[in-house]
């Protein structure tokens, strides 16, 4: 089951108002007040979550902000298996350059800084690229009207 969702933009003074997702973004993420957002649920067999993502108006048809919560339903590996369900933010700082996205797991409730970075050629930043490309592929399955 994939739902689908497009907002018109962001509310002013607020980066999302969707729970279950951070009120705010990792520092060094650009303001995306106004930007519209593409927002969805699935379950697959695999696995379970929800996304967040978000449309720069000077850019159209990227995603330059992408946010996302999944559960992993059968872990392929023992690095999917410790995986926790935190919230991700995965943000393209410079669209079209040959740079690393960087991307921040959000940490428990009071933990400061709220956000860590995952570092690139890391596994862990290896596997949550691999994540986002799967949350990227329910998303345009759903838009497809496919199933992923």
């Amino acid at each position: 089951m994939v739902g689908l969702l497009i907002l018109g933009g962001a509310k002013p003074g607020s980066q999302d108002a969707a729970a279950p997702f951070a009120p705010v973004l990792p520092p060094g993420v650009v303001d995306v007040t106004g930007w519209e957002i593409v927002a969805g649920d699935f379950e697959t067999t695999r696995a379970r979550g929800a996304y967040r993502f978000y449309v720069n108006p000077k850019l159209q048809a990227i995603y330059q902000v992408m946010r996302y919560q999944v559960q992993l339903l059968a872990p392929a590996s023992p690095l999917e298996s410790v995986r926790n369900t935190a919230e991700r933010v995965v943000f393209v700082r410079k669209p079209g350059s040959r740079q690393p996205l960087l991307c921040w797991e959000r940490e428990p409730p009071g933990t400061v800084p709220a956000w860590r970075e995952v570092q690139p050629g890391t596994d862990e930043y290896q596997l949550e690229m691999f994540m986002v490309m799967r949350v990227l592929q329910v998303h345009r399955a759903a838009r497809s009207g496919d199933t992923p």
